[in-house]
């Protein structure tokens, strides 16, 4: 398998970003917490989440009846999708993302495989080029949700799929109560730790104008059971899944911590999403 990293970063986009268009959270600040995570000596201790929802995502691709002579695999990370995917079924693929290091340390795969440096936010490719879009875990990060779904629908052929998975909804629920209530009662206010997710209600609606049709939106909920508050925190991290909103609070003091984690392991077995990290995983298959 030959594949080469290459940066598309000069070339004109497929649509630029509308002019209404929210800007919650950093990019940049995104691409260095997963260039960091990436680049760990146990980075692969922290994929259970992305295999996870990879596998799950390639399951759907497969109740697809037909052969994909060409896919893309948006904000692929370490390529969680592609090796559970045959090339029987897939026969090319280009893998995007923001970070080199997680292209550099992508899973192994027998499809022919080319990878591609390129912002989720603007897909350099042309209209009518791919019959298969793929994406898992990285739309939630994006600050133009509508526009990348647009120029999904537009780099795909008229006959083509998209099949993505994105958490959404309450997802780190109990995380975000938890220091919302032990920064009010410390601080007296608090600030917003957890990155917004998209409502599961609001997807449909987006699809829809994207100019999607046929649409099929699937919740699975998946729950990983921590010991305590800064074990998620931590894993989070290594994930590179940590908060990049552009109005996070950079510090959390000692007192905050200790009280958000007394309160999550006091309180998380009177919620009924116990420790759970990913919440809905939302399956779109157009």
């Amino acid at each position: 398998m030959n594949i080469t990293v290459k940066s598309l970063r000069s070339l004109r986009c497929l649509s630029s970003r509308q002019g209404g268009a929210m800007n919650v959270f950093d990019r940049s600040m995104k691409r260095k917490q997963k260039q960091w995570a990436s680049s760990l000596l146990d980075s692969d201790k922290y994929d259970y989440l992305r295999d996870e929802a990879g596998s799950r995502v390639a399951d759907r691709v497969y109740d697809v009846s037909r052969t994909f002579p060409l896919a893309l695999d948006v904000g692929c990370g370490k390529s969680h999708i592609a090796e559970h995917l045959s090339k029987d079924i897939v026969e090319r693929l280009f893998l995007t993302d923001i970070s080199d290091s997680s292209l550099r340390n992508r899973r192994k795969c027998e499809i022919p495989s080319h990878c591609v440096l390129a912002n989720e936010e603007f897909l350099p490719f042309k209209e009518n080029t791919f019959d298969l879009v793929l994406s898992s875990m990285s739309l939630h990060w994006i600050n133009d949700l509508p526009g990348a779904l647009r120029q999904i629908y537009q780099v795909l052929k008229p006959d083509g799929v998209f099949i993505g998975a994105m958490v959404g909804g309450e997802t780190l629920y109990e995380l975000r109560c938890s220091l919302q209530l032990a920064e009010l009662e410390r601080e007296g206010g608090f600030a917003p730790h957890i990155s917004p997710y998209t409502a599961v209600t609001d997807l449909g609606n987006l699809l829809g104008q994207a100019g999607f049709n046929m649409l099929t939106v699937d919740i699975d909920e998946v729950q990983v059971n921590y010991p305590g508050m800064l074990e998620v925190m931590s894993d989070l991290q290594g994930m590179g899944e940590s908060n990049c909103a552009w109005n996070r609070k950079s510090l959390l003091h000692r007192d905050t911590i200790l009280a958000a984690a007394a309160i999550y392991k006091g309180e998380t077995a009177n919620w009924e999403r116990h420790r759970t990290l990913g919440g809905p995983l939302i399956l779109l298959k157009l």
